[in-house]
Formats: structure tokens, sequence, C-alpha cells
């Protein structure tokens, strides 16, 4: 594999060097930027002919321009850096503007004045690069070097923390299993948008997962340069998202050879007790590597690279509700719930009578549960049924070695040429809570029954050609390839452990070994798995993403033209059976079983649901199984052309439109690479087979457009009024698709009714089933074993939905340096794709599965998931109060005012979950939160060397060289998702509420057993009608207040500097709890206890303590030649 990766990226790279004049996408600042301005005589009158020189002080490479009619100039394409800016006239002093900081995507304006007198007599300005962003119409921030060096950033020191400073970023999380986010990618939602609507690139090549459910590598922040961030409004150049574009730029060679050396560490004695557990399990923490550039050839060729590697050694505890000693023996006398015997009364539920006293016989307790029950072991923590029992600390062990290494080339006056090639590889190892029998671990990071191994090995390359054709055209040529491959494997994997306990058909390969899992649902009454690991294990999941794009600039005048297109391929493999309870299968155990319809406590008892497990009678059966390799692959192209037209000195205007075209999926077989279930006739269209073509009947769609338009005006020197709008195309945002049965099998096993049983451990799993696909591509899906399977269904004219982002904003510039940004933004998205489940009862009421539309004419009870385009909304005030790192402050503050609202439950792979009313679904989003704030801080006390006073002398070395920095952060809380039962509601695949009387009151308490909110205001709804509390517009949970701070001491021994910090996680040590459980539970109440806390790891930001010790050497000079 590794062999066959070498020669992918070998062909790769080369073939990026070849194509440098072929056609790409992303305008030339997506990794370069722009400096501009306006020259005027000292009356004001603008000055044509002007010579301006701009000198990158670092590698003193030097470009020229002269100025036009209207006295402006423009610099397009320049590489991020320091710039001096010099202007010449005959007849008029020379004006030279030192320190001028030119970020990647950002346009930064110069201006200067030039007065009378002699060429040889120049005026050096000294000033700082200026606060205002006068010429762009788009919301971003800029993180400097310095921010992201010196402030607390948790997650590895991973960049993406500091998106939290942006306006309309909301509190920063770390999404999946550590198996499947193994290099920790961080997520936030921005403007009301999934994170999945995000886009983060390294120097203009993709970085993210096709779905953009994560972010392929997370570069060094030792090696970060800069990383700017535009969340509205983008310029045509950017597409793929509707959040925040986030693009990174890693840092460069200069004609100073130098680098740096760093170590962050800590172990279980720098973290804080967890909250309930009140324990600290053994674990360490070590961060370290180097950074080193420099010149090859002075003035023309640079190098530049980092190493860093990582050792994550987790201590964790798990905290899990088992079932106590007396359930286990069938004795539920204890129980608040009443036991009814499934084998009397009838089908429905109704007529059964109650055991004896509350106890089941022996002889009727299942043999396949006492053989599970004999691996699990006693509760070890004294608690109340129902609450958490079993308490066990362990060690998560994760290794991760990357690198990066940049060439940057100046061929001639008019060449420029950069290539990087980026490095990741994490390695880890999750125990079982049970060993073989896998387990629950609940609230873990990683996530119920993930356990086992995995690893995940990251490339990124990218080749950038930058051509100066004349003074008025520049073209940018750019390639390079994202790429992963992540494997992951079970704690059960080689074992037979499921057909030993008696489970027939469970495991029958390599892929099936191990444990089935044993569910009792999402309550919390009992945890899941009991035994068996998460159905998303195993999985092999590679993608690879080659991108090519070329850009021209034309300066005409007063207009900065640019145009471009962008080509790229994706191959997408996905080997992961998890859609139906996995490839061990899964037996779903639930109250109503062992209960009638009307005793409405046992209904949603959690011994209940536990005595269902000892007679095995589940309420559903379902396993999926591997049968080829799945995934998709397909063509991006994306076109775009933009003008900024300084109409005069102080009015700005860009117009722009981009086009973005996807090719439909394809398999990455030709022949049955997917399957399409067309409902109409209950049958799977399979494609390359007769006359179902590779996209199983997916339209093409060309009307993916998106103008963007904007305008500055400078009312005068301080004051900037802006005002944007745009449309972002949103590409399909599920890792899910049409890999139904021949691609994958799976079986569902539905009960006829809530309280009937699904199937049996007894008998188990069905054979697989295969067949020979019919010349025609089309299969009858009549069968038994093909009707109880869940399928996906994908409509011919499925497209990509939009997004309409518009912008009005104010900027001030203030005294002491400091910069106010007021802004409306806000935004609509329309066709956004969105899953829901089409075989759901559309009709409340009727019995059994006779609500569902395929189940009169089909007989088919299983899902039929698809996707359709729904709306969102968004608006917002957002304000930013900022001061650039100046005399040893830094400040940043953003502050928003804002709601979102849309369709789904979640934030990826999301759902509708009322598809009998698709209204009562449409709420505020899952995420959003009214208020944020968040500021960032670096202040450095004014004293000791290279400061204000006290430079010299003992005391200087003793008191001088401290700093102090840091992130505040306050959101208010997000919604409280309320459900309960639907047994009752007669409606399949809906989601229930129940009635609410008011607005229930907040009590604060914490833990489980311990009510959040009272919970007195709910009650049951009716029979077959739903509920009248709204998806969540009942309550919301507790608010989120941080702080994290760095303390350091600077200090140097000649040209060697260091730095000794400790990073200080969560300050107040005050624990930052997750929403309640909204669970409608036992005796009908609300349970509005906290589900689990949010984990006390050092890589959380909450209840640690001095959670990283930091030795860094800053800059460590080689040689220092002079210039």
């Amino acid at each position: 594999m590794d062999r066959l990766l070498g020669r992918t990226l070998v062909r790769s790279v080369s073939a990026a060097a070849l194509v440098l004049t072929c056609a790409h996408v992303v305008d030339a600042q997506a990794v370069k930027g722009a400096l501009l301005g306006n020259i005027v005589d000292s009356s004001g009158l603008a000055l044509p002919g002007v010579t301006v020189t701009i000198t990158e002080v670092n590698t003193n490479i030097s470009y020229s321009a002269i100025t036009n009619e209207s006295g402006n100039y423009v610099f397009s394409n320049l590489k991020d850096g320091t710039y001096r800016v010099s202007g010449e006239l005959s007849g008029f002093r020379r004006v030279v503007r030192d320190g001028v900081d030119v970020p990647v995507n950002a346009t930064v304006r110069v201006d200067l004045k030039l007065e009378v007198g002699a060429l040889e007599e120049s005026i050096t300005v000294v000033g700082e690069s200026p606060l205002l962003q006068t010429d762009r119409a788009d919301t971003s921030r800029i993180i400097e070097s310095i921010h992201l060096a010196e402030v607390p950033l948790g997650f590895n020191r991973n960049f993406q923390g500091m998106v939290i400073t942006v306006p309309g970023a909301l509190r920063i999380q770390r999404p999946h299993s550590d198996f499947f986010n193994a290099q920790d990618s961080l997520s936030a939602n921005v403007n009301g948008q999934s994170r999945l609507a995000n886009n983060v690139q390294i120097e203009g090549i993709d970085d993210n997962h096709r779905t953009g459910l994560l972010t392929t590598l997370i570069p060094s922040a030792e090696a970060i340069e800069t990383v700017n961030i535009s969340t509205s409004a983008y310029d045509a150049e950017f597409g793929r998202a509707g959040g925040a574009i986030s693009n990174v730029t890693l840092k460069s060679g200069t004609n100073t050879l130098k680098g740096s050396v760093f170590a962050f560490g800590n172990n279980e004695k720098t973290n804080a007790p967890g909250y309930f557990t009140h324990t600290q399990p053994p674990g360490d923490y070590l961060q370290s590597g180097f950074t080193i550039g420099g010149p090859i050839q002075r003035n023309k060729l640079f190098f530049f690279g980092d190493y860093q590697h990582i050792r994550d050694n987790a201590g964790r505890t798990t905290r899990a509700i088992i079932p106590p000693s007396a359930y286990r023996l069938g004795d539920f006398s204890a129980s608040p719930t009443a036991i009814y015997d499934p084998a009397t009364g009838n089908p429905d539920g109704t007529g059964r009578t109650p055991f004896a006293n509350n106890i089941i016989p022996t002889d009727r307790i299942s043999p396949i549960a006492k053989a599970i029950l004999a691996n699990v072991p006693a509760p070890n923590v004294a608690a109340a049924p129902g609450q958490p029992n079993y308490q066990v600390d362990y060690a998560r062990v994760k290794t991760t070695d990357s690198f990066d290494t940049k060439f940057n080339w100046q061929l001639s006056q008019v060449d420029q040429i950069s290539a990087r090639l980026s490095f990741l590889r994490p390695k880890l190892t999750d125990p079982a809570e049970f060993g073989a029998f896998g387990g629950s671990k609940q609230g873990s990071p990683s996530g119920n029954g993930f356990s086992g191994t995995g690893t995940d090995t990251t490339y990124s390359t990218g080749v950038n050609y930058t051509r100066t054709w004349s003074n008025t055209l520049v073209m940018e040529a750019r390639g390079g390839m994202n790429y992963f491959h992540n494997e992951a494997l079970s704690g059960g994997n080689g074992l037979k452990t499921a057909e030993e306990v008696g489970i027939r058909g469970a495991n029958i390969d390599d892929w099936t070994s191990g444990m089935t899992s044993i569910d009792f649902g999402t309550n919390l009454s009992l945890s899941s798995p009991l035994v068996g690991f998460s159905g998303s294990l195993p999985w092999d999941r590679s993608e690879r993403t080659v991108q090519f794009a070329t850009v021209f600039t034309k300066v005409h005048g007063n207009h900065t033209i640019k145009f471009g297109e962008d080509f790229r391929h994706t191959r997408d493999f996905l080997l992961q059976t998890q859609d139906n309870g996995g490839p061990r299968g899964q037996f779903q155990f639930r109250a109503p079983q062992t209960s009638i319809p009307a005793d409405a406590a046992a209904t949603a008892g959690f011994a209940n649901a536990f005595a269902s497990f000892l007679l095995d009678v589940p309420s559903l059966v379902q396993r999926d199984l591997k049968v080829t390799d799945p995934g998709v692959r397909f063509w991006a192209f994306f076109t775009y052309v933009q003008d900024k037209w300084a109409v005069t000195p102080k009015l700005t205007i860009d117009l722009g439109l981009r086009h973005e075209y996807y090719t439909p999926f394809i398999g990455l077989a030709d022949q049955g690479g997917l399957s399409n279930f067309d409902p109409a006739t209950n049958t799977l269209q399979v494609a390359g087979y007769g006359n179902v073509g590779g996209s199983v009947g997916v339209q093409k769609y060309w009307k993916n457009l998106g103008p963007r338009a904007g305008a500055s005006y400078r009312l005068n020197e301080k004051t900037v009024l802006r005002g944007g709008y745009g449309v972002s195309t949103l590409p399909f945002p599920d890792n899910s698709y049409v890999y139904n049965y021949p691609v994958k099998q799976n079986n569902v096993f539905n009960s006829p009714n809530n309280f009937a049983a699904g199937g049996s451990m007894k008998n188990g799993f069905p054979d697989p089933v295969f067949v020979q696909v019919p010349s025609n591509g089309i299969i009858d899906a009549s069968p038994a074993v093909l009707r109880n399977a869940s399928y996906f269904h994908v409509r011919p004219d499925m497209h990509e939905g939009s997004l309409h982002s518009f912008n009005i904003a104010f900027q001030r510039e203030l005294p002491g340096r400091f910069s106010l940004d007021v802004a409306y933004v806000g935004n609509r998205g329309h066709d956004v794709q969105t899953r829901y489940n089409e075989n759901a009862a559309t009709v409340v009421g009727l019995p059994g599965n006779n609500g569902r539309p395929l189940f009169i004419p089909f007989g088919k009870s299983a899902d039929v998931d698809t996707w359709t385009g729904t709306k969102t909304v968004y608006n917002s005030l957002q304000a930013k109060l900022d001061r650039r790192f100046y005399g040893g402050v830094l400040v940043t503050t953003s502050y928003t005012l804002g709601r979102g609202w849309s369709y789904v439950n979640g934030d990826s792979n999301t759902v509708i979950a009322t598809p009998a009313d698709f209204e009562r679904s449409w709420a505020r989003t899952d995420q959003d939160r009214l208020h944020s704030l968040v500021e960032s801080f670096l202040y450095q006390l004014p004293v000791g060397p290279d400061r204000r006073w006290l430079r010299d002398g003992p005391l200087s070395q003793v008191l001088g060289g401290w700093q102090v920095s840091g992130i505040f952060s306050a959101q208010s809380g997000s919604p409280i998702n309320i459900t309960a039962s639907a047994a009752t509601l007669n409606a399949p695949g809906n989601t229930q509420r129940p009635d609410v009387t008011g607005t229930p009151a907040v009590l604060g308490g914490i833990g489980s057993g311990n009510l959040w909110f009272d919970t007195s205001v709910f009650s049951s709804p009716a029979a077959n009608t739903f509920g009248n509390a709204a998806r969540n517009g009942v309550l919301d949970g507790p608010k989120y207040v941080n702080l994290d701070a760095t303390l350091a001491k600077l200090f140097s021994f000649g040209r060697v500097k260091g730095e000794f910090r400790a990073d200080i996680f969560n300050v107040t040590n005050t624990p930052h709890f997750n929403n309640p459980n909204g669970t409608q539970g036992s005796r009908f109440t609300v349970q509005g206890s906290f589900s689990f806390e949010v984990q006390r790891s050092r890589l959380k930001v909450q209840c640690s303590r001095f959670e990283v010790l930091q030795f860094r050497v800053l800059r460590a000079p080689v040689r220092n030649p002079e210039r």
C-alpha cells in the first residue's frame, strides 16, 4: 500500500509540474495578497507615471509598477510578507513606506503623497499596516503568526481553535471518534450553517474531506505564518462553502537561516479530577519538534521545513449503567414498573399478564443472555437502579508524526515557483471496556462502542507557478493533491465471540468478527451497547483529490480583472457497513416488548427494556454486510471572473460571477459500483447494466451560478462603509449514498407493531444472499431478504444547493490603534440537500406499519432514505473591536447576536425528524446560540530587554520578559431537543414530542437523577397525535463561559531567544456540561439530568489545570549575513 501511495504521490507531483499552465480555479489571492494605492501631489491631484517599487524585506525580492492616469497602482499577486513601498517621479522627492504587512487573501492599501523636490531627496514614512479594510466587501479575520504562537490552543495547538475569534462562529468542537478524527480536526458552526459548509485550504489546495466532515491535514502551529478566515460575501475565486473559508499559509525561508525547537508536555498531575468520577487516570502528553528555514541561494532560492512528534497517552474514565445483580437473575421486584410476559395476551401487547412478583422464572431467561452477562462485570459503584454503577480508568494511546517541507524559487524577475509536501500519520489504540466483548465506554471522546486500533496516513502537496507577463498581466498556475487513508479495526477483530455465545450467522468472515451489539436505546437508563462494538467498525476509507488551477490577473485602467478556473478529480473509497447495525449486527431491546399499551410507565421503563433482553424479544434486528468495495468518483470544474473597479480613490466596486459544475457521482466500479432503489417499482437499479447508467439516473446540473457583488466606500481616512452579496454552491453533504444491494447488503427485521418482537438472538441472522445481477440491471426487491432491507434512493433531479449571503458593515479607526467593525450579516439557503425517510409513516394513527407509503403496495416496513431540497435562514449583528499587535499589546474582540433556522436535527448527515409533517421540524438549528462574545489578548509587560523600562541589570532579567495571553469565551445556551416515546403515535419513522404547558423552570441539578429543569410542565400526548412541544422551542441548555490563559517568560542568550510558558485551560476550573437529556422517561417526565459531562481530558477545554508546560527556542540564527 505504501509503495502504491508513493507512486501515486510521484505521479501527482509530476503532473502538477507539467501542467502549470493548465487551467484551474481559486483566484490568485487564494494563496497570494494584493497591495494597491493612490499617489497624489501635495495639493491632492493624482500623479500618473510614478514608479512604485515594493521590496519584500526578508528575501530582498522587488517588483515595480507605474501609476495610471488616476494615480492608481496595483500589485495583485504577492507572496505574503513584509514589504517596503517606495514611489518616485522626476521633480518630486522619493517617498518610502516601511513595514507594510501583506497577508494572504487580503488587499492592503498604501496611499502616498509626493512633495516637490529633488529625486535624490527622500522621505521615509514610519507607520503600521493599515487598520481598515478599504477595498474588499467580505467579512473576515487574519490570524497573525504571533497570535497563533502565543495564545493557549488545545487539541495539539490546532490553528482551528482560533476560528472562535471570528464573528458568527460558535463554540469549537471536536467531532467524531478518535479513530475517524485521529488528526484532531476541529469544527465550528459559522453564520448559522452546518459545520460541513466550512472550507479549509493549505495555500490554495483543498484540505477537506469531500463532504466537509473533517479537515484532512492539520499543520503544526509552529509552521504556520498566517490564517485568513472569510465568512461572508467571498470573492468569486472562492467556492464550495457557506460558512468559513480558512486559508492556511505555511512559513517560508528567508535570507536568514533560523529555526526553533519546542516541547509541550503534561501528565495527569496537571489535570483536574473528573467532576463526577473524582479520579485522575494516569496519562501523559508530549508534543515536540523543530522548524528550520533559510536561503539555499540568497535572494533566489529558499527552503523551510518542520517536524513534529506527539505522544498522547490520554488517561480517561468511563462510567456506565450496567444491569444490577438482581436484574440479571430476572428479579425485578425492586423495579418501579411491572414486567409483562410477552408470551401472554395479543400480538399488539394488549391482554398481557405481569410476571408473578415481577420475577422472570430462571428457565425463561435466554441462554444467550446468560452467556453474555457472564462476561459483563458486576457493578463496582453503589447506585440506585438507572444510575451509573460501573466505573473504570483506562488510557487511549496515540502517537502522531508529521512534517512539512517548502521551497520558494525566484527563477527570474518575472518567474516564481514554490513547492510543498506535507505529511501526517497518527496511530492509536483504544481498549475495550469488557475485553473481547467490547461494551459501552459511555461518554468517551471516541464514542459508545468504539475500541480497537486505527491509523490515518495523510499527504498534501502543492506546486505554484507565477508568471508576470507584463506590468498589467500576471498568471498563476497551481496544482496539488490531498490524500488520506484511514483504517480502523474493532477490539474483536479476528474473534468469533458472537458465534461462541450462540448468535447464529453473526461471524461469517474477518469483516464480521467480534461481538454483536446489544442496544437499549438512548434514554440512558442502560448504557448502550451493553456488549459489542460500534457498527462503524471496522472501516477502510481513503480519499484523493487532485487539483489544478490557473488564474490570470489583468490591470486595465482602474479595473483589476481576474479570471480563472479550477479543475478537480475526487476518488472517495469508503468500505464501511454501518447503516443498519454494522457488520456484526445489532439487537435492539426496548420496553414495549414487556409492557402493555395502557401502562405508560412500563412502556418507558428501563427495567422493561432489560427484561426484553433476558426474554430474547428484541424490537429490531438488523445487520449490514460487505459485498463489494463501495465509493464514488467525480469531476468538478469551476470558473469565475471578477472585476475590482477603483471608481474613485474612495469608492471600490467588486463585481464577479462564479460557476460550479459537479459531475454526478459514479461508482468506483463501472459495473455494480452503485445501486439505486426505485420506490415506484420496488426494484434496485444496478449501475452499468442494461440501460442503467453509471450515475443511476442522476441528471447533470449546469445551473450553479454564483453572482458576487460588493462595494467599499471610504467616508474619510478613518471610516469605511462596506456591503456585499454573493451566492455560493453547497455540494452534496452526506457520506451515505446509493450503496444498496448488491453493493452492500443489510437485513432489517422490524416488529409488526411497537409491542411485538422483531426476531430473536436464538434465530440470529439469515445467510447472505448473493445473486447474479440480471443483464438489464433491474433486481426485484420483493423477496423477503430484500424487502426487509433498508435502502437509499437518489432522485434524478437531485442537485447542489445554494446559499445567498449578504452583509453591510461600518468600520472606524479608533484611538490607541483600535478599529471597530459593526455589520449585519445574513444568509438564505435554497435547495440544501437534506436526508429524510420517505418510507416513514405519512399518516399518524394507523396501526402497525400501515402508515408507511411502501407497506401497502409492497409490504415494505424498512426505511428508505432519500434527499430533498430545504431552506435555511440566518440573521445576525456582528461586531469586532481589534488592536493589531503593536507595542506588546494585541486584542481581538468579537460579538455576535444571531439566530439560525432549519429543518434538520444534528449537524452532519442530518435528517428531518417528522416526515409526516415537514413544517413541524422547522425550528432553530440545534447549534443555535443567541449571544456569543469572544476576546483574545496578548500583553507583554513593558519591562526588560527590548522593552520600554528596566532594560539592563539583574532586575531586568528577573522582572523582564513576562507576558500573559488568553482567550475568553461567553456564549448563551443551545436549544434542548425535547422528545418522547413514539410507541403510541403509530407513525413509524417519526419523532414524537410531549405536550408542554409553559416554559420549564431551570432547577440546575447536575448529574444522573438530578433534574436540571422542572419536568412538571410536560405530559404525554394523546394516542395517535403529535405533542405540542416545538422542536428546539422549549428551553435552552446551560451557557458556556470559559477562560484559557498563558503565562510566559521570554529570555535570550545572545542570538538565541527562548520561552518558558504555562498554558492554563479553564482557569476558573468550571466544568462545562452538555445539554441535559431531553428524552421523556419513566412516569412520563422529561429526564432533565445531565447525560454526561464534557470530558476533563487535557484535549478538552474544561476542567484541566496547567495543562501544557512549554520550553521553546523562538529563533536560533545560524548565520546572519548582511542583506
